[in-house]
């Protein structure tokens, strides 16, 4: 009964209070403290930073938050690049998370259809999307990438054999793109010498012909050959492309690595 009237007096105290353990956001404090609110949303201020924007206009700076979640969605905070910033969680695993974070990238030309015309400006925006992980609730953001997760992962040697042939697919992908790259670029340079060592030759027996002309008109006149391009073009640019096949599968080995670690207690 005694159990009974407390568990009352906290709820009524929740309630009045408007704040509800289960059904309203939280924030996660580096301190071991978690606040709840009906709202959390990141912020980007000019003048303060990136902070959390939680209810009665509190605000929390991102290097006091541990992680924290909002109306789209569950993040971890980290300290990449010299900056606190906020990541996404994408899957959560048993031991490591995988999380991302956009970027956007805005570039304005200014284009005019003619001397007199006035120029008008085209806007285009890309976004990109990088991939991090976190290793235990409790640890720091990291970028993924084969070295970061070979860290991470070291004292388990399923996931190790994975990443290492993750690393064979991305050294014989660098390996395979710059040899069909130098390839292609000494196709196009021997084509441009042997072309331009034709229109040479064409030249001197333009010369010729014309001399000889006047003395024997109907002297043939001289054609200029014309090669196609270096089947070392062809060669290189096949090389380059095969390069792709095994970036591919580097993405299916990592993450591999990422659900054996995972499912290991």
């Amino acid at each position: 009964m005694r159990a009974l009237l407390i568990t009352f007096s906290l709820t009524t105290l929740l309630a009045l209070s408007g704040i509800s353990q289960d059904s309203l956001y939280y924030v996660h404090l580096l301190n071991g403290s978690t606040i709840y609110s009906n709202k959390v949303r990141l912020v980007n201020s000019f003048t303060r930073g990136k902070y959390l924007a939680l209810d009665s206009n509190r605000r929390i700076p991102l290097g006091q938050v541990r992680d924290f979640k909002g109306w789209d969605g569950n993040f971890a905070v980290g300290h990449i690049d010299g900056q606190y910033d906020a990541f996404r969680l994408q899957n959560e695993g048993h031991r490591i998370s995988l999380y991302s974070k956009c970027y956007y990238e805005t570039e304005t030309t200014w284009l005019s259809s003619g001397p007199d015309v006035p120029q008008t400006s085209t806007t285009v925006t890309s976004r990109q999307t990088a991939w991090f992980f976190r290793k235990g609730p409790d640890g720091d953001i990291e970028r993924v990438s084969i070295g970061n997760l070979r860290g991470a992962m070291a004292d388990n040697t399923s996931s190790l054999a994975e990443l290492k042939v993750a690393g064979t697919n991305l050294y014989i992908s660098i390996g395979l793109m710059a040899a069909g790259a130098g390839t292609a670029v000494a196709g196009f340079i021997i084509t441009h010498q042997r072309n331009t060592e034709a229109y040479n030759t064409f030249q001197k027996e333009s010369a010729a012909w014309y001399a000889n002309s006047m003395t024997n008109p109907n002297a043939p006149a001289p054609t200029l050959p014309h090669y196609g391009i270096s089947p070392l073009v062809y060669v290189g640019s096949a090389m380059a492309l095969s390069g792709f096949i095994p970036i591919f599968n580097i993405r299916k080995h990592l993450f591999k690595a990422l659900d054996i670690y995972n499912t290991v207690p």
